[in-house]
């Protein structure tokens, strides 16, 4: 069996329909209780950080070894280890960029209506019964393989070689729209610490891969239980706005706060993590945030399946252009912006509102004055009885 085969065999143990997965002779299961995911989309390309948090159960004992899949829309043009603090980032700069723009609609003259990666990852491999197997990296504590199945024969080759070493089949039914639409599964191997089961915290993965859209791989975690999510998105470009509310809604999105802002955009640097995550490239004039706080999206329904499976496609947010981008000249964001054009934005909606009213005030009356003149001089002309 060469290397290749052997680090396969491995990683899809015991079976592929779930995230993260453990060995067949461990006593228990594995679930998750959240992930941490921040996303940076650009010209066609995203760069996503991501930490899954996992909890084993019904075992005395952490599992002896951990794999982790994450299915990708292309192959990886890349992986490294990444900070986990990359998240926070996410997350403070969003809230500071919301604030901004509350602040911002605040100051205005109101009215009582209103406007509402690093590492290059070794390609080829040998193709193994219609499997793609590229080559093996290690990345931090990380064992990462990338695995491509090519057409629906390969699938059931897949589950025969599996049976042959005394691994579950999988329902090729659950793989199908991912082979259909020339995904690639990327496999990650993690030996958890010795010791009582527990739940851990993995080391956060960057992973580049070219995609039209952003994409967040939620459809493959349909057996993880319901776990929460925080994620941030930062793109090149707005999102487009139904989609966003369609992916929101999806993921079952629970913001603090009662008003959503989307597409909120900042034009200074980016703080040191999230600029290295977006690399040496020149940054683009404004960097739209977008962030997807849920505390579930995967609960069963009534029959007892978890919402993911009844997915017909994954998650991904589509790019959108101008008209998608937060209304009103009232928002400046975080651009340096002179007194004159601040007191403009603050206040030009309620000159043109109130110099409209004046001047449909002045017509008015400038009307009425015309009518009675006109009134008086027609009397002077008429002659007398």
């Amino acid at each position: 069996m060469t290397r290749a085969l052997a680090t396969l065999l491995l990683l899809f143990a015991p079976a592929l329909a779930a995230c993260c997965m453990v060995p067949t002779d461990y006593p228990g299961d594995v679930d998750q209780s959240r992930q941490e995911v921040l996303i940076l989309h650009r010209n066609g390309h995203q760069e996503m950080a991501i930490r899954v948090l996992p909890y084993f159960k019904d075992a005395a004992d952490n599992p002896a070894q951990l794999t982790w899949i994450l299915t990708l829309p292309s192959a990886p043009t890349g992986f490294q280890q990444a900070d986990a603090e990359v998240f926070a980032q996410g997350r403070d700069l969003y809230q500071r960029m919301f604030q901004l723009a509350r602040n911002q609609w605040s100051a205005k003259t109101d009215f009582a209506f209103g406007l509402p990666g690093a590492n290059d990852a070794a390609s080829g491999g040998a193709e193994l019964a219609g499997l793609n197997v590229g080559a093996t990296v290690q990345v931090g504590p990380y064992t990462v393989t990338p695995v491509k199945a090519q057409g629906k024969e390969a699938l059931e080759n897949l589950n025969q070689w599996l049976a042959q070493r005394g691994f579950p089949k999988e329902d090729a039914a659950h793989l199908a729209w991912f082979v259909e639409n020339d995904f690639t599964f990327l496999c990650i191997h993690f030996k958890p610490p010795a010791g009582k089961a527990a739940a851990l915290q993995l080391p956060a993965l960057q992973v580049g891969f070219d995609t039209k859209a952003a994409y967040y791989p939620g459809k493959f975690s349909a057996r993880q239980g319901n776990f929460a999510l925080d994620m941030t998105l930062l793109s090149d470009k707005p999102l487009e706005l139904d989609n966003l509310q369609l992916m929101r809604e999806r993921l079952n999105d629970s913001p603090n706060d009662r008003v959503v802002l989307h597409n909120i955009w900042t034009s200074q640097p980016l703080p040191a993590l999230l600029a290295a995550m977006a690399g040496k490239e020149e940054a683009p004039a404004k960097w739209y945030i977008n962030r997807i706080a849920s505390r579930g999206f995967n609960a069963n329904d009534k029959d007892g399946q978890p919402a993911i499976a009844g997915w017909k496609d994954d998650v991904f947010f589509a790019i959108g252009d101008t008209p998608d981008e937060l209304p009103g000249f009232w928002y400046y964001g975080d651009a340096d912006i002179s007194w004159p054009e601040r007191m403009f934005r603050q206040h030009a909606l309620a000159g043109i509102i109130l110099g409209s009213s004046l001047l449909f005030l002045v017509l008015v009356l400038k009307g009425r004055q015309n009518r009675r003149r006109y009134l008086e001089q027609q009397a002077k002309a008429k002659p007398a009885a």
